[in-house]
């Protein structure tokens, strides 16, 4: 009898592909904007943290690439972009 993995099962089918450069990007200056702290709570991956000077700051490791940041903070924060082809995430659901 099979089990149906959870969400984090699935997740960590995925494989993440670098590119040379990462498509989202905070904009310079607007690191301590009280309205980074959206993406903070909202982002599934996990990316983007506060540090103790009030910073967020965002990593490029695991992005799904679902915008979830970009609604909740908006382009004048932050540059979004898909990424370049053959780039990012490949889901797979087994």
């Amino acid at each position: 009898m099979s089990s149906t993995p959870g969400l984090k099962g699935k997740l960590g089918l995925n494989v993440f592909k670098e590119s040379s450069k990462f498509h989202i990007r905070i904009k310079e200056g607007k690191e301590k904007d009280p309205r980074l702290g959206k993406a903070v709570l909202v982002c599934p991956a996990g990316l983007y943290s506060q540090n103790s000077k009030g910073e967020v700051t965002l990593s490029s490791d695991g992005c799904l690439e679902c915008g979830t940041c970009l609604i909740a903070c908006g382009r004048e924060l932050l540059d979004w972009e898909y990424p370049e082809g053959g780039a990012g995430v490949q889901f797979r659901f087994g």
